[in-house]
């Protein structure tokens, strides 16, 4: 039996490992008696003894990063061919939560260090991403950020406009992205500073953290962690889900056409099942609103989070909100209705999407009549404050334009099947 200790924070929470090629996690007893204690996720109860199989399995490997990345990651730290429960290993210190995963004889420290993080030192960084994926450029720390897309955590002094990398196990605050290296997608920092920006500056404000674009010289997406929250002088992380894990699905599924396993419908249920409150319902439908008005063609089930305590469950704030459709990507990820394409996106499609989630359909076309109507007046506001404060590149400036053109054709294709 080989087993690694799972900790929320500077809790022990249970014990994660595998056995006779099966892997397994059971809640430390220690866990179960405390006051404050939640579940790992909806599908692992609080009570005694072990829990195993697929859903053990799909919980822990979507802590990690997805395809492309992870395998550039895992050939970087030199662990090609190693079993992700070993990549676990190595990376868990700082997972995306509360959680974090180390050996049985090591405990967190509640002291905290950080190293500032110059620029210069992260255009470095930047340049040697062939080499060394950002993730694991921070040799002072270990952590893992699940997706597909190159990132970091690291603390982020707003005001002073201060990076630094955390230091052993110091938690993060922020996450940064720089543009993706994929010719296809590029620009893509922009894109998504922008769409952030836009999600806050309509009167229906979407729920987001605070995000900044800065310059090192290369662009930069910087997003402040939602699952972070300053206690007693120190940063503690917030116990939280995506929508895959609270499926119990692998991240090979977080797309709906990759064999039907998530959909909105499944999520609306899901969720429904947790008690949600109902303003959280209200907002996955504006999530779903404001992605099909902005050609998010990559709002999959893991964009969706949920945060977790001992009161019970509640909608995350989104992220990874961009117009990817201005790259030429024209399929919805999570359908609606039976449509999964945005051209293909009618009256019928949210008839139907309301049938299957018992959303009543008036409302939320009103919902979305407003939404699309004030789309592009926000739009030419964050795309004047983009101008005056960031000075965009040529690049930059094509793939805005394009953006402008999908929010012109979508929000006019809502506004006419929305129409009463």
């Amino acid at each position: 039996m080989i087993r690694l200790r799972v900790w929320a924070n500077a809790r022990p929470m249970g014990w994660f490992g595998h056995e006779a090629a099966e892997f397994f996690f059971e809640y430390d007893a220690q866990w179960l008696d405390q006051p404050g204690r939640c579940v790992l996720a909806p599908q692992f109860a609080l009570r005694p003894g072990r829990f195993v199989g697929a859903l053990v399995r799909s919980f822990f490997e979507n802590l990690l990063p997805e395809g492309d990345a992870l395998e550039d990651i895992v050939s970087a730290i030199q662990l090609r061919g190693a079993s992700n429960f070993d990549v676990l290993g190595r990376l868990g210190a700082e997972l995306p939560g509360v959680l974090s995963l180390l050996p049985e004889d090591v405990r967190p420290t509640l002291a905290q260090e950080y190293r500032p993080l110059s620029f210069e030192a992260l255009s470095q960084r930047l340049g040697a991403r062939d080499r060394t994926p950002l993730l694991v450029s921070n040799v002072a720390a270990t952590m893992s950020l699940a997706g597909a897309q190159d990132k970091i955590g690291l603390r982020f002094d707003a005001k002073a406009k201060r990076l630094s990398d955390s230091v052993g196990l110091s938690p993060t605050t922020h996450i940064l992205k720089p543009d993706t290296r994929q010719a296809r997608y590029a620009p893509s920092a922009i894109n998504e500073y922008a769409c952030m920006k836009l999600a806050l500056a309509l009167a229906l404000k979407l729920p987001v953290p605070a995000v900044w674009l800065l310059r090192v010289p290369e662009p930069v997406y910087v997003i402040e962690r939602y699952d972070r929250l300053m206690a007693a002088g120190n940063i503690v992380g917030l116990h939280q889900i995506d929508g895959c894990q609270l499926l119990g699905h692998g991240s090979g599924w977080k797309y709906e056409r990759s064999g039907g396993l998530v959909s909105i419908p499944k999520l609306v249920e899901a969720l429904r099942t947790l008690r949600v409150r109902g303003s959280d319902l209200l907002r996955l439908q504006r999530w779903v609103m404001f992605n099909y008005l902005i050609g998010n063609a990559d709002a999959h089930a893991k964009n969706l989070s949920v945060l977790i305590d001992d009161k019970g469950f509640t909608l995350a704030p989104f992220y990874d909100l961009l117009c990817v459709r201005a790259y030429g990507d024209t399929g919805l990820a999570l359908f609606i209705g039976d449509e999964e394409t945005f051209d293909s996106v009618g009256h019928h499609s949210w008839e139907a999407l309301c049938n299957d989630c018992s959303f009543r359909l008036q409302e939320t076309l009103i919902e979305f009549r407003k939404m699309a109507a004030a789309l592009l007046p926000a739009w030419q506001k964050v795309r004047a404050q983009l101008d005056k404060q960031h000075q965009p590149t040529m690049a930059e400036i094509e793939v805005l334009e394009r953006m402008t053109q999908v929010f012109e054709l979508h929000s006019a294709h809502a506004l006419s099947m929305a129409a009463t």
